[in-house]
């Protein structure tokens, strides 16, 4: 394995290769940005980064775990050692675009798998370059975890701009659900008691669930929007649907509350005489367990490129379908600062900050530390087995 003098080497001369390809991945980034693909969509972003990365001598293998815009690429070092994985995210949103900055998580993966590849011939091991589709809705990662995707591997990274730099991330679980009520058109005004009116019991359910979070922990969310309500002011709704987000710590959390929100649904329906159905939406995102080996390492990188990060606990987040995979792998899920910290993801002005100089230099740190840190994990497997075995503390399981 390297020594330490060679891992210093090898860091230099990735700084030197991610400044050598600036130009080039920004211009990627860019093209993205510019052509904003929903999810399951990203046809063309799927295309252009494994066209990229066969060019770069990656083995491509497209299409995994029955998600067509998803793909593994693989560089194998010169003598077996860890098996590192950095993950690509490209799917926009509606209306606002890239106001996730996908295309900055896209170009980072791109560029850590060009400057990596490149030096594949002084490292051991292997280097994984996994496109991730869909995060913003089914939660590709998810699918991707059940298909065995994320086996064999030693560590997995990506990261996500934002408003800070961070290294230890936390999220929540979450579970999406559709709530349908039926009953039975009437003549609203001559006839109500001839109906069974499916709205009434799902507006009782949209304030039900609002008392029942503000029963609960400060961190849980449950926003809800009513997606079908009626037709006409005089006719009695027959059919009302309702979509709810439930997020909390864990998912054991998530499942509890869900039960609640079941039972309450069950007993409106049965008050009012409608009937009701409950499905669940996409997948469940597991709570992120940031593997703190990793985050250690991250940080230090961070330092030597001469950026501090922010570790107070998050007051502030979302759900990721990374924190699936965090069960399963040793796992960083780190951001990079592009924009101020009053500023928002899921907005048009922080899809402009993906394509600002700020973003440029973001997305330069971001390819920089993801490959210093995988330098770092491919030349310590006393790490990667430190790294495991938190793993395997805190969850009871993980890399196969």
């Amino acid at each position: 394995m390297p020594s330490s003098d060679d891992s210093s080497h090898l860091k230099q001369e990735a700084v030197r290769l991610t400044a050598s390809l600036s130009d080039d991945l920004f211009e990627f980034s860019r093209a993205l940005y510019d052509d904003p693909e929903l999810s399951l969509e990203e046809v063309r972003a799927s295309r252009r980064l494994t066209e990229i990365l066969s060019r770069e001598h990656f083995q491509v293998t497209r299409g995994v775990s029955s998600l067509p815009t998803s793909f593994v690429a693989v560089a194998r070092g010169v003598r077996p050692g860890p098996a590192v994985a950095i993950l690509a995210e490209y799917d926009a949103l509606p209306d606002v675009g890239h106001g996730c900055g996908h295309n900055l998580i896209a170009g980072s993966a791109l560029g850590a798998g060009m400057v990596l590849g490149r030096l594949r011939h002084r490292l051991p091991g292997e280097i994984r370059i996994i496109g991730t589709p869909a995060e913003e809705t089914v939660g590709g990662k998810v699918l991707m975890v059940k298909g065995g995707v994320f086996d064999n591997l030693d560590a997995v990274m990506m990261i996500h701009p934002g408003t800070e730099f961070r290294v230890f991330t936390t999220s929540l679980a979450c579970q999406s659900i559709e709530v349908i009520f039926e009953g039975k058109t009437s003549h609203a005004v001559a006839a109500p008691d001839r109906g069974v009116n499916a709205l009434d019991p799902l507006v009782q359910l949209y304030v039900g669930v609002d008392a029942l979070r503000k029963s609960l922990t400060s961190e849980v969310r449950i926003p809800g929007v009513i997606v079908e309500g009626g037709k006409r002011a005089n006719l009695v709704p027959e059919l009302a649907v309702g979509r709810f987000s439930i997020r909390a710590r864990n998912r054991t959390a998530v499942e509890a509350i869900l039960d609640r929100i079941v039972r309450l649904a069950h007993g409106l329906a049965s008050a009012s005489g409608a009937r009701v159905s409950i499905r669940r939406l996409d997948e469940t995102y597991d709570e992120m367990l940031t593997n703190s080996v990793l985050a250690g390492l991250f940080k230090e990188n961070l330092k030597a490129l001469g950026e501090e990060t922010n570790d107070a606990p998050r007051d502030r987040m979302g759900s990721l379908d990374m924190g699936n995979v965090s069960h399963a792998v040793p796992a960083l899920h780190a951001y990079v600062a592009i924009a101020p910290s009053t500023g928002a993801l899921h907005t048009r002005e922080f899809a402009q900050a993906t394509i600002s100089e700020p973003g440029r230099k973001g997305l330069l740190l971001a390819v920089q530390a993801l490959s210093m840190t995988a330098i770092d994990l491919l030349a310590q497997p006393e790490t990667v087995a430190a790294a495991r075995q938190e793993l395997l503390t805190t969850t009871g399981k993980g890399v196969k």
